[in-house]
């Protein structure tokens, strides 16, 4: 997600200079907040929480928090609705979905009550965001042209350009070149007509990038050396690098390294000199080896191989870059004849983009299509490899033949010592593609178990649910031409509707679980407030209240059973209090007790007497994930003194 955001954070570099001098311009900006009138510090909390976002995470999330609580306490709606949609931002970069939905859905709800079209517009155009990055395609371009909508109400907006460009760009994701086009040259023609100028650079190099897409290389060259120019006139350095590197591309696509060469070495030269996004000089670098290496240039290669590896320790979260860069950098080495080297680099690129794959959910996954291409890319390295030491090998043979005139005794001695090392080095050659058959097998055994693993979500939500609503939907068509039946049908009809509306409610729950590896406090607090207000709806008069203890942090992390087996057990005790014990209070806190976590659920309700009353079915499940939970339950009541029921368990 975090590159969709790439232009607002482009948008803040421009009004406040280069990112190398940002910190001294935060570092003022908070100091100028702490005179300031309400509106210009929320302001000014909301710019900075949104640059560290992408710089420092932790630092955001503090800032955003802090102006937040601060808008709340000033009754400034407006600064609220701003800082909480960048909230919602935070957890959307940082990969908590979940979180981001309800934070934008929030600062969507604040923007709605008091009418700020402006923020609206922009909560829209991020909640759309939230659905592309789902993969959600349909409901991001819903989201997406209500954005488009709501901008196109105020003529002096503009953020239509954005808008029209964010289309685009979903087009392009779904393969549809033609129809990203078309949204790109309308978002291109609406910054120039606006005279948005630093915004236009953008525009021309997703304009080139369609383009290439359809084969038509050179209108593309024509936008990339047009953007070139505009950023360069307009010193966006950063969008001029960008253009630069696509023109390299693009040459290299064509089969022309040697127009591409000189490209890429600006680009780095610059970046460095400059010290402008430096760590995007990776993927550059590799490009860059990749051009030596097909004009059979491999000692040219051999600095960048260098420079790029003390890169990769300045930026060691360039972790996708770093792949393609140990994957050529291998085959420099391979063309160097130094097998042991290239080895080497071989092996660390399919370890490291291995940890990658197993590192991502099932949702950000790449799909198959690219693993399948990464892989035969490695397979082809493979067949390199065989060639190059077969070439080797032949060398070999031809330089021991000509000693041939020491004497047949030193020949045949040559000749024995040729038959051997040939063997040797056949058998370790055997032994290196065993390796690499059994690395890619792996992956591709991971690559399946990952898939049937999204399959199996996705039959869950498709299929079943789908099949419960049909069952709802012919209920209430039954209940209907049965309008004269009698009560008892009637009820009947009816708990059979409740009973598979909550089954699907559950079946929801579940597919969450299951996609997470863990879940946060705050992920679980989200979650649990949405049933708390559906119970709320169901239940007229009865009041609820979840909290988490202060000494309880909300990144504290639950396995996704743990997680499951708390909601469950919440969703029951409320459950149980709203239909047995008509409860009017019920109130749900989460406490830390040493080394384990305390959940509590108290109720007014009428109470019962736990000797003389059996667990029923609610009591027994409560119990039986309490014991799951590797924890203790302990249940006090008293007729007509409401019940608590306190789940102790220790916390990951």
């Amino acid at each position: 997600m975090k590159y969709k955001y790439l232009l607002l954070l482009t948008l803040l570099l421009t009004k406040f200079g280069y990112a190398q001098t940002m910190q001294q311009k935060i570092d003022s900006m908070m100091a100028v907040a702490a005179t300031s009138s309400d509106s210009i510090r929320l302001n000014i909390y909301n710019r900075v929480g949104f640059y560290y976002v992408f710089q420092n995470p932790k630092k955001a999330k503090e800032v955003l928090r802090m102006g937040i609580r601060e808008a709340k306490n000033r009754k400034n709606p407006f600064g609220e609705a701003e800082l909480t949609n960048t909230y919602g931002i935070y957890y959307d970069v940082t990969g908590m979905s979940d979180s981001a939905k309800f934070y934008f859905e929030k600062a969507l709800s604040i923007t709605q009550e008091n009418k700020f079209k402006n923020v609206e517009g922009r909560v829209t155009n991020n909640l759309g965001m939230f659905h592309w990055n789902k993969g959600n395609y349909e409901q991001a371009l819903t989201y997406f042209f209500k954005a488009l909508e709501l901008a196109q109400t105020d003529s002096v907006d503009e953020s239509t350009a954005t808008y029209l460009n964010n289309i685009g760009l979903i087009y392009q994701e779904m393969g549809l070149t033609d129809k990203a086009l078309e949204y790109h040259t309308l978002a291109l023609n609406e910054r120039r007509e606006r005279n948005i100028q630093h915004e236009i650079p953008a525009s021309l190099n997703n304009m080139g990038l369609n383009l290439a897409r359809l084969g038509r290389f050179s209108e593309a060259e024509e936008y990339y050396l047009e953007s070139a120019q505009v950023a360069k006139a307009l010193s966006k350095l950063g969008d001029y690098y960008v253009a630069k590197n696509l023109l390299g591309d693009l040459y290299l696509e064509q089969g022309q390294p040697a127009r591409a060469i000189p490209l890429f070495l600006e680009v780095v030269e610059e970046r460095n000199a400059k010290n402008i996004d430096r760590r995007a000089n990776v993927t550059t670098i590799s490009n860059l080896i990749q051009a030596y290496a097909d004009l059979n240039r491999p000692a040219s290669a051999l600095p960048y191989v260098e420079s790029g590896a003390l890169l990769m320790q300045e930026f060691p979260e360039q972790r996708n870059a770093a792949v393609d860069y140990y994957r050529e950098s291998a085959k420099t080495y391979f063309m160097l004849n130094q097998s042991k080297k290239g080895n080497a680099l071989l092996q660390q690129s399919m370890a490291l983009r291995d940890s990658i794959f197993s590192s991502e959910n099932a949702e950000k996954v790449a799909n198959l299509e690219t693993r399948f291409k990464v892989a035969e890319q490695d397979r082809n390295l493979m067949e390199t490899r065989a060639n190059l030491a077969e070439r080797e090998l032949e060398v070999t043979r031809k330089n021991k033949l000509m000693y041939g005139s020491f004497g047949l005794v030193i020949i045949i001695a040559l000749l024995a010592y040729l038959v051997y090392n040939q063997q040797k080095l056949k058998n370790r050659q055997l032994q290196k593609e065993g390796e690499l058959k059994t690395a890619l097998a792996r992956i591709e055994t991971q690559n399946k178990l990952q898939e049937q693993r999204l399959r199996i979500s996705r039959d869950l939500h498709d299929n079943i649910g789908s099949q419960l609503t049909f069952i709802i939907s012919s209920i209430d068509t039954l209940s209907y031409g049965m309008k004269e039946a009698s009560a008892p049908v009637s009820q009947k009809l009816s708990r059979i509707s409740e009973f598979t509306s909550q089954t699907i409610y559950e079946l929801r729950d579940t597919i969450w679980a299951m996609n997470k590896s863990h879940i946060t406090l705050e992920d679980l607090g989200a979650r649990i407030h949405n049933f708390i207000e559906k119970a709320g709806s169901v239940q007229n008069g009865s009041k609820f209240r979840f909290t988490i203890a202060d000494d309880v942090s909300m990144d504290t992390s639950l396995s996704s059973v743990q997680g499951m087996n708390v909601y469950r057990i919440i969703q029951e005790a409320v459950n149980n209090a709203l239909k047995h014990a008509n409860a009017q209070q019920i109130t749900v806190q989460i406490a830390k007790r040493g080394t384990t976590l305390a959940l509590t659920i108290h109720d007014d309700g009428t109470g019962f007497e736990p000797q003389e009353k059996a667990d029923g079915h609610g009591l027994a499940n409560i119990r039986k994930r309490a014991k799951d939970l590797n924890g203790t339950v302990t249940i006090e009541s008293a007729p007509q003194l409401g019940t608590t029921i306190e789940v102790a368990f220790p916390s990951v």
